[in-house]
């Protein structure tokens, strides 16, 4: 038998991203963003998403075999993100990978970008997956709690009614008048000592995630100071608000944690590269595996590994990729 070569391909944003994968080991990764072209506008438009996919897609391919001595040929495997993301920027992936796996005779792995994001906590850990386990998926679209059981078996416990995590510090940002993305700047200017959660505790706690009211409490805060021609203490404004967040996805992965008997937490998504989530995270649960921050945001590793875990349909370790 043929030993497994697989492609995947992520295009469910603004990154292209292919990697190649042979035996279980990364042989090489090739990411493009066209997020300089969207910060002009404060967010991603789908139409320049797709067309950079386009332009980029073929680029990434040529990219990630050159210096190896894989051919097109080689492929047995092309897996690609097929849910959830912009409809434009799906269309891209999944039209090259269907045009490169009947070229190369290689089977079709469609792929959930949540399942990516679930399991990017052990790509390059030396670890056995231990199931159950709870996971946090935070991210620009999407702020999720699972069950997960084992690779096909994935129970959601908690999605936001709303805003996601990501979409909600970008807005704020915005407001507050940190360049975009937003998530990442206030991630750079936190100051705990800045921190005033007295200004939005009392805010209702749900039980389902839900960051609107965080948003338009900000928004009204600030458009209320500058009527009043006062000086908004930007620092201040994007601590609390990330702080308060903190305290939100900790409280409901306690609750969760006490609820069901896991072996651990993993977290996952372009937010869970935030210093301080991570840290607070790290506080609370001693049985936190935390994914290196290369495989936080959009990328086709962590496609690579749910679709290996889908192909081989067991629990073994993707230590190497």
């Amino acid at each position: 038998m043929k030993p497994i070569c697989l492609l995947a391909i992520e295009t469910s944003c603004d990154d292209t991203s292919l990697a190649l994968v042979k035996n279980n080991k990364l042989v090489k990764e090739s990411t493009k963003t066209s997020l300089g072209e969207h910060v002009k506008f404060g967010g991603i438009v789908p139409e320049i998403a797709s067309r950079s996919h386009e332009d980029s897609i073929a680029k990434c391919l040529v990219d990630v075999f050159k210096g190896t001595k894989l051919n097109y040929k080689d492929i047995t495997h092309v897996a690609y993100t097929a849910k959830p993301g912009l409809p434009g920027s799906l269309h891209v992936g999944k039209t090259f990978a269907k045009s490169v796996a009947y070229l190369t005779n290689a089977k079709l792995v469609p792929v959930d970008h949540m399942c990516g994001h679930i399991f990017s906590f052990c790509i390059g850990k030396k670890q056995k997956i231990k199931y159950p386990f709870l996971s946090l998926v935070v991210s620009g679209g999407h702020t999720s709690i699972y069950l997960v059981k084992s690779v096909n078996e994935i129970k959601i416990l908690n999605r936001t009614t709303d805003d996601a995590v990501g979409e909600t510090l970008d807005k704020i940002g915005r407001a507050i008048g940190l360049s975009y993305p937003g998530g990442i700047s206030i991630d750079k200017c936190f100051d705990q000592s800045k921190c005033n959660l007295k200004m939005i505790n009392h805010l209702p706690l749900k039980q389902q995630f839900s960051f609107s009211g965080l948003k338009t409490h900000v928004l009204n805060y600030v458009n209320s100071t500058k009527m009043k021609n006062q000086k908004i203490d930007k620092v201040m404004v994007a601590s609390s608000s990330l702080e308060w967040i903190c305290e939100e996805l900790i409280r409901k992965l306690e609750y969760y944690s006490d609820k069901y008997k896991v072996n651990n937490i993993v977290i996952g998504g372009g937010v869970s590269a935030n210093k301080r989530l991570r840290y607070l995270l790290s506080k609370r649960f001693k049985n936190l595996i935390i994914p290196d921050i290369k495989y936080c945001g959009d990328n086709a590793t962590m496609i690579a590994a749910y679709a290996l875990l889908l192909i081989n349909d067991a629990n073994l370790s993707v230590d190497c990729i």
